[in-house]
């Protein structure tokens, strides 16, 4: 089953004001048809790796599911040890 997906264009507006960016420019790069290519790209590349929403980790290779700051930070750990 797709979602819908519901436009947050005021919500990442919101978010590049708070930033100081450059509205006229962060304007332009937001109505820019690449843009929403490299979005639906980035979406079709997560869909074809399983992922079914924010945030999902990879590490080596191997999708993890850390519940808490910890089991990220002890997969990181493990991981380097490994290594």
């Amino acid at each position: 089953m797709q979602q819908t997906q519901t436009p947050a264009d005021d919500v990442f507006r919101g978010f590049a004001t708070e930033l100081g960016l450059d509205m006229a420019e962060f304007d332009a790069a937001y109505a820019n048809p690449a843009t929403l290519e490299r979005i639906q790209l980035d979406m079709a590349d997560g869909r074809a790796l399983g992922v079914q929403g924010t945030p999902t980790f990879f590490l080596n290779d191997t999708r993890i599911q850390p519940h808490s700051y910890e089991d990220l930070a002890q997969a990181f750990d493990q991981a380097l040890a490994e290594n």
